[in-house]
């Protein structure tokens, strides 16, 4: 079974469609989104109707899809942010825009072995940084392997025992990197952000659970950066949204 894992798109269509150019529908069994679709990026009815098209056999909210779609207020996004999703909000279609409202909070049991949720299994918007964030949320976790998005960081914290190793990506010249998946121990693997990386590198990121090979594989993607940049500026979002992207910043 191959799960192709995407999360934190945020808008942004070109990596998006990157990321789907290189991992066409025969090549994942299962498909899990895990959230924040919208936010940040100038192409939310793009993206919306994109994932819509795939049929998620998993997909879950993000804190921009709730404020985006008017679940929640902005007031306790930062100005950026909230300048965005204000500007998504009036931008999506009604239709769109219930869908994302009515998209399902996060955890989700999606077998025995797998979970998911957009920032931990007891709160969807606690972020994940550091090994005692890691811990919170393993211990919340009830499944072996829980994936997780929020932070646009690629990483998995792994549990054994009592001995936590955190694991930090670094990809080959392919883009691709390799996580084991041992059966003594419990995982909190993000595969990093689609839309809006903040690690450094501006690539798309995503990955695909291969459960017969027991692994991760996390891959990055090159996508037209400048287009999605004067999609940004031309929508009248804040320059600095469009300038980070070129940044993985």
């Amino acid at each position: 079974m191959r799960s192709l894992l995407l999360t934190d798109i945020h808008g942004n269509i070109e990596a998006l469609d990157a990321v789907l150019a290189v991992v066409p529908r025969e090549a994942y069994d299962r498909l899990l989104v895990l959230g924040d679709l919208v936010g940040y990026g100038a192409s939310p009815n793009e993206v919306v109707d994109r994932v819509r098209a795939l049929h998620p056999d998993v997909l879950i909210r993000g804190n921009h899809d709730k404020v985006a779609s008017g679940v929640e207020s902005p007031e306790h996004f930062n100005f950026l942010a909230a300048e965005a999703a204000r500007w998504t909000f009036q931008t999506l279609t009604a239709e769109n825009c219930a869908y994302v409202a009515g998209l399902p909070a996060g955890p989700c049991m999606v077998d025995d072995q797998v979970e998911v949720c957009h920032g931990t299994p007891f709160d969807e918007d606690i972020y994940v940084f550091d090994e005692l964030d890691a811990m919170g949320a393993l211990e919340a976790s009830e499944r072996p392997i829980c994936f997780f998005g929020h932070t646009h960081l690629p990483i998995a914290f792994v549990l054994v025992g009592d001995s936590l190793e955190t694991l930090v990506p670094d990809p080959d010249p392919q883009g691709s990197a390799r996580i084991p998946i041992l059966g003594d121990g419990k995982y909190l693997i993000n595969p990093g952000s689609i839309g809006q990386p903040r690690d450094g590198d501006p690539r798309a990121a995503y990955g695909i659970f291969d459960s017969d090979r027991n692994e991760v594989m996390l891959y990055r993607v090159a996508y037209p950066v400048e287009l999605t940049q004067r999609k940004i500026t031309e929508a009248g979002l804040p320059e600095s949204l469009a300038h980070r992207l070129a940044l993985g910043r």
